[in-house]
């Protein structure tokens, strides 16, 4: 295409989805077994335990680039087109280009529930040391809480680890090969058509790996280059765009949420109009995108993706996530609504 790339690689782990919450989740079952079985003066210890192995979780869950897995560390890379400095705004448009092992969890029957078991389950390592706490001062409801905490606790270590052995990775032609190809076409606009953009915006166009270890490509970005970015720079980020209507986030985080950039939210709502309800918005995604690690680091970003009217994504992390199920018919259809958007956001930063 006539760009100078740069490639930037770091070391992560290879899942975090199941093995993050199995390791906080044995974490907490020892501090509450142990608490309720035993007590005494180590309780303190035990509290203390439990409320690190929450603070790993909602570490993860917040954005920040921080580490909070003890599992062994293998090469990634993110790839970005190289940064014009001559120009003072700056656009990011971004896809991960790694896939995710399809495991029950995902499986069609059970995928929209998912919420649920997540709530649940979050319940479930709250009551531990909060149990653990009622102990300390000898109150009598805290066996119950405990008891409670423990069940469901127990319950989610059994299922993720039945989705560690068994997940199986995916195609990803849907996630997130439709990103990466989406992106790659707003590439090749850009270098054919920088007459439509203004001078001093630069566009990248980056695509990160290990997104779906919990952003770990994006987090890595942000951590290298942020002091290169001014606070004014934008993210884009293209996932999972293969079915069902183009879908723009209004903001993300499972419990700390930010709020996509106003900007690009306004001209994505101004270009949703007049558009016989092709594009849609929601609030939120159970699961973070890349948008994330940049709303944490306080740069305005907006996540779109392809949904249905329910909020479900095709073929998510399953193994029908194929080729055959992507409908190039809507990838052509977005490829002009980006092209668009991405013009009117360089005149709207200009």
């Amino acid at each position: 295409m006539g760009y100078k790339a740069e490639k930037w690689t770091f070391k992560t782990t290879r899942d975090n989805l199941y093995m993050l919450p199995l390791q906080v989740g044995v974490l907490l079952f020892i501090c509450g077994f142990f608490s309720l079985m035993y007590g005494g003066p180590l309780e303190i210890a035990a509290f203390l335990l439990s409320l690190f192995a929450i603070s790993l979780l909602l570490l993860e869950v917040s954005g920040k680039p921080v580490e909070t897995s003890i599992m062994p560390k293998f090469l990634s890379q993110n790839v970005f087109t190289s940064f014009d400095e001559s120009r003072s705004k700056r656009i990011i448009v971004s896809a991960h280009y790694d896939t995710q092992r399809g495991s029950i969890m995902f499986h069609p029957k059970i995928v929209d529930k998912l919420s649920a078991i997540y709530n649940i389950s979050y319940i479930g390592f709250g009551l531990i040391p909060i149990g653990i706490l009622f102990n300390i001062f000898n109150l009598v409801i805290a066996s119950a809480i405990l008891r409670i905490g423990l069940i469901i606790v127990f319950a989610n270590i059994i299922f993720m680890a039945i989705c560690e052995v068994t997940g199986r990775y995916t195609q990803g032609a849907n996630d997130n090969g439709t990103g990466v190809a989406l992106t790659l076409a707003l590439a090749n606009y850009y270098i054919n058509h920088k007459d439509k953009f203004p001078d001093n915006v630069d566009m990248v166009f980056l695509f990160t790996g290990s997104e779906e270890t919990g952003e770990r490509g994006m987090k890595n970005f942000i951590r290298e280059y942020r002091k290169k970015l001014s606070k004014e720079t934008k993210f884009i980020i293209l996932d999972n765009l293969g079915t069902g209507k183009v879908t723009y986030l209004e903001g993300e985080g499972m419990i700390f949420y930010k709020r996509a950039g106003k900007m690009l939210l306004d001209i994505a709502e101004e270009m949703a109009k007049g558009r016989d309800g092709k594009v849609q918005k929601m609030k939120n995604l159970l699961l973070p995108t890349d948008a994330l690690p940049a709303m944490a680091a306080g740069f305005d970003a907006i996540a779109f993706l392809a949904k249905d009217e329910k909020g479900r994504l095709g073929n998510y992390h399953w193994h029908t996530d194929t080729i055959e199920n992507v409908d190039t018919q809507l990838l052509s259809y977005e490829e002009e609504f980006f092209k668009e958007y991405l013009v009117k956001v360089a005149e709207r930063l200009n």
